[in-house]
């Protein structure tokens, strides 16, 4: 009898466990009700003290191949050391899958909009004004956003947006996708520390130097057919989507179902776009390509709202 116990327990399929957080405002409750739709069991606002409990008891339940959710904001009353050190050591031990963190931000400006047309309260706004809280609550997830699994920006996404990309990301029918994040950055500004993986392309040629292209952005199609034109560009781009192409595969086939890579160049405005926007096109199965430019619309943009596209 133990022994068949024990063979049931090999051949059991563990559970699957998603962590959503982020900043308030940014899309949490959004991505659980989308999750709700594709199957998964949600549970929203689980203080950390509780996480422990929670799950072992998912694990001494012996819940086979159960898809579960749990939404943990600020209001959880977030330990961020303490819940760090348990995302990365408590499922060492291999009782059941680490979960996934699936972490949701939007920049300031953003959320204080939100906040002021849905005239909701930010849970850090009880003794200082609203910017301070939003800042507040920012400098506390840091450590948490560092070691997400996917990071995702939702100032350019709607609601009905937000849950299609839920929806498709964490579809059940069939081998769950990868959800790879393209990030183009400029060294200049700092490298995202998100990051799973980071190409430098500055040793490229730089279309900044070309008069009819300086003006230009890596979306343009003058730029990317001056770029893809140079053999050491060619020769540059072959590798790294050979790379890219294998990582993605080793890391799916790992169970990871997310990966952020980031793409920079000097300032982030040409090389890193057009590459980012080149690879968004190679046809994966099973990925979905997120995409992000960072930089693109820095200085002589006047410092517009970040260019942020998704690709579906």
């Amino acid at each position: 009898m133990a022994h068949e116990m024990m063979a049931e327990a090999k051949t059991a399929v563990q559970p699957q466990i998603v962590i959503v957080t982020g900043y308030s405002g940014a899309g949490k409750s959004t991505v659980l009700r989308a999750l709700e739709d594709v199957g998964f069991f949600c549970v929203d606002n689980l203080p950390i003290a509780l996480l422990d409990s929670f799950f072992q008891l998912v694990h001494q339940s012996k819940i086979n191949g159960q898809r579960l959710a749990l939404g943990i904001d600020i209001r959880g009353g977030l330990a961020i050391e303490d819940f760090i050190r348990d995302v990365r050591n408590r499922f060492a031990h291999g009782a059941m899958n680490a979960p996934k963190i699936f972490f949701l931000r939007s920049s300031p400006a953003v959320l204080l909009k939100r906040f002021q047309e849905t005239r909701r309260k930010h849970p850090l706004a009880d003794a200082i004004d609203m910017p301070s809280a939003i800042q507040q609550e920012q400098d506390l997830l840091q450590p948490l956003m560092s070691i997400a699994d996917l990071v995702l920006d939702t100032d350019q996404l709607n609601i009905h947006q937000l849950r299609s990309f839920v929806r498709s990301a964490f579809s059940p029918g069939g081998e769950q996708r990868m959800v790879v994040s393209l990030v183009s950055f400029g060294f200049k500004y700092g490298a995202p520390l998100e990051s799973n993986f980071l190409y430098d392309v500055r040793s490229l040629p730089n279309p900044y130097f070309v008069p009819a292209l300086k003006h230009l952005r890596g979306i343009d199609s003058e730029v990317a057919q001056y770029l893809f034109a140079q053999p050491d560009v060619i020769e540059y781009w072959d590798k790294l989507v050979d790379f890219v192409c294998y990582s993605i595969k080793k890391s799916h086939a790992e169970g990871r179902f997310f990966m952020n890579i980031a793409i920079g160049c000097t300032g982030g405005k040409h090389r890193s776009v057009a590459f980012v926007q080149k690879l968004a096109q190679e046809q994966l199965p099973n990925v979905q390509f997120i995409v992000e430019h960072r930089d693109i619309n820095r200085d002589s943009y006047n410092n517009k709202q970040e260019a942020k596209e998704v690709v579906l």
